[in-house]
């Protein structure tokens, strides 16, 4: 499914397409209610019945245990019991099959719907809604579709609170800091992560401006080269971008793809750094200018590659 997706969606045209999904769960009166979610299709390995789970002792009660697919061990999670503490399961329940962070993980829905195709700026960020605990939620984007609420899951920030090794909020501090006080604009949607990332990299000697979407992100680099007349005054104000690929209003390489086009940044290094950085998705990145690509795992690499992907953006500068 995954691959026919990337066939059908260019990199830099701010599409996606979401495999929507529903659980199933009792209100406070025993009411059965029904919700749906949503998955980006580039996230989806395949769509199966239940196969057989065998259950690991001193596991989280959400996490039911692993499968065997293809000679791969997928731990499952209950994704109704996780959020809502309804542990109910049935034959008729299907295993949702997805890779990020270099792992797959298989999550138990109560039903697979359709796929949607949509835009970015069709789904609206969390803290469009007040008094809504962004901080803690399991929720990074929302789709009014059809009169229907399509709920987008931080599944990476599931795992990590059930498994933080499955995660990347443990990563280690053990990176040599920075001498140059460089200057980075990260753009990442996810409230922990973004966090995470401005921590560990100030603690690597970086300046941080960070912002929860693409479209942030790109208005403030766009009043940002407004008044300047050449590349070396933007490199005065940032040294380089680091930026998400899932975001709402725009994606990371839609923000990429503006980056390396216009006149005045088409120089400004960009680095993907993505969940779904995987071999089959690299060559996305690659076609609109990306000149690095990590995935979440990989945290301390960028910062240890930081300086070399800056050295070789002033002798590009220089060679011009």
């Amino acid at each position: 499914m995954a691959a026919e997706s990337e066939i059908l969606l260019e990199a830099g045209t701010n599409e996606l397409e979401v495999v929507e999904f529903s659980l199933k769960f009792p209100d406070e009166h025993g009411k059965m209610l029904l919700q749906t979610f949503g998955i980006n299709v580039a996230k989806v390995r395949e769509i199966i019945r239940i196969p057989q789970i065998t259950k690991l002792p001193s596991q989280h009660a959400s996490i039911l245990g692993i499968c065997t697919l293809r000679d791969e061990l997928i731990p499952i999670l209950n994704l109704s019991d996780w959020l809502y503490n309804y542990d109910a399961l049935n034959d008729k329940q299907k295993l949702i099959v997805a890779e990020f962070n270099l792992i797959k993980v298989g999550f138990i829905v109560h039903d697979v719907n359709r796929i949607h195709r949509l835009s970015w700026a069709q789904v609206e960020s969390p803290d469009s809604v007040n008094n809504m605990d962004i901080e803690n939620s399991s929720v990074v984007g929302i789709i009014k579709l059809d009169e229907k609420i399509i709920l987008m899951l931080d599944i990476e920030k599931i795992l990590a609170e059930l498994n933080p090794e499955l995660g990347i909020i443990n990563m280690n501090d053990n990176v040599a800091k920075s001498q140059q006080n460089h200057n980075i604009l990260l753009a990442e949607d996810s409230v922990v992560i973004r966090n995470m990332l401005c921590d560990k990299l100030h603690k690597a000697g970086f300046n941080i401006t960070s912002f929860h979407d693409g479209l942030a992100a790109w208005e403030h680099l766009q009043d940002t080269v407004a008044n300047v007349k050449s590349a070396a005054e933007v490199f005065e104000i940032y040294d380089l971008v680091i930026t998400d690929i899932e975001m709402p209003k725009m994606d990371g390489y839609s923000l990429t793809k503006n980056i390396k086009t216009h006149p005045l940044l088409t120089n400004l290094p960009v680095i993907i750094f993505s969940s779904m950085i995987t071999d089959d998705a690299r060559h996305k990145g690659q076609s609109i200018g990306a000149d690095a690509q990590y995935a979440k795992p990989q945290i301390n690499s960028i910062i240890a590659d930081i300086e070399d992907i800056i050295k070789k953006r002033d002798e590009k500068t220089e060679a011009a």
